[in-house]
């Protein structure tokens, strides 16, 4: 298994946090509650996530909340943009429960998990790293698919590790170079039936060897997160952090091994 002491120690990251590779609970445990609340966050550190991936958007007033979309039809079938509504309007719609990227990071500090913070909506990566100097709160990695918001980061001097999402067919290594990142993270789970195959040997050394780490798809085949938990990757992203991390569950619910 890759030694990641010194990524650790260059970012602040908890040195004896759970085991590696870190289980992301993608949008929480997306796979067992609505996504990117904070019952999903709360599920999946109960279930053994050491980190949870969520996403960012920005309200009229300039909140930050965490949503995948901007718009609320999918997750809550709501005809609204969240970027039309002030954090106010936002709170007071029934039945909607979008939680403020504050009181996800508080949350996450309650439960000792790290925040893999996917930026979605533009404006929003310079208000989580400001909020997260203030509180302290380093285990944290920022990311998004758009490579300028990760430069921006980049040369404002971000403190934290930068994450650059990769889909399938695109060069992982020029996006590194084009974001300025420090975590190549593979969005290849609808890359055929063996995903796993295209992280090769050659991938993974030279991505180290420019000084990089890797984070892998979310996965709920049981048979491909069992390949790729062998893989020397930092995380992986998946909806149902029990498929990895089976004796936090068996131990929440009581069972005996």
């Amino acid at each position: 298994m890759r030694d990641f002491s010194s990524f650790f120690e260059r970012y602040g990251w908890p040195s004896n946090k759970g085991s590696l590779p870190f289980c992301i609970g993608h949008r929480g445990a997306s796979g067992h509650e609505r996504e990117n609340t904070l019952e999903a966050f709360q599920r999946a550190a109960e279930l053994g996530a050491e980190m949870w991936e969520l996403d960012t958007q920005l309200t009229k007033d300039g909140v930050v909340v965490v949503s995948h979309d901007d718009h609320l039809e999918r997750v809550f079938g709501i005809d609204r943009r969240i970027s039309e509504m002030t954090a106010a309007e936002l709170t007071a719609l029934e039945s909607v429960n979008v939680p403020t990227f504050e009181a996800v990071a508080a949350l996450g500090r309650r439960t000792n998990t790290g925040l893999y913070i996917e930026l979605k909506a533009p404006g929003t990566g310079p208000l989580c790293w400001k909020h997260l100097k203030e509180k302290n709160q380093r285990f944290a990695c920022l990311g998004s698919f758009d490579a300028a918001q990760v430069r921006e980061l980049r040369e404002a001097g971000c403190d934290y590790p930068l994450s650059v999402l990769i889909r399938v067919g695109h060069d992982p290594h020029a996006a590194g170079d084009e974001a300025g990142a420090d975590i190549l993270h593979l969005c290849w789970e609808r890359a055929g039936e063996r995903p796993q195959d295209l992280v090769t040997d050659e991938l993974t050394q030279r991505a180290f060897g420019q000084g990089r780490e890797i984070v892998l798809w979310h996965e709920e085949r049981p048979a491909i997160l069992t390949d790729i938990m062998k893989l020397p990757v930092l995380g992986i992203c998946t909806d149902l952090p029990d498929l990895m991390r089976p004796a936090a569950r068996d131990e929440k619910h009581g069972r005996q091994g």
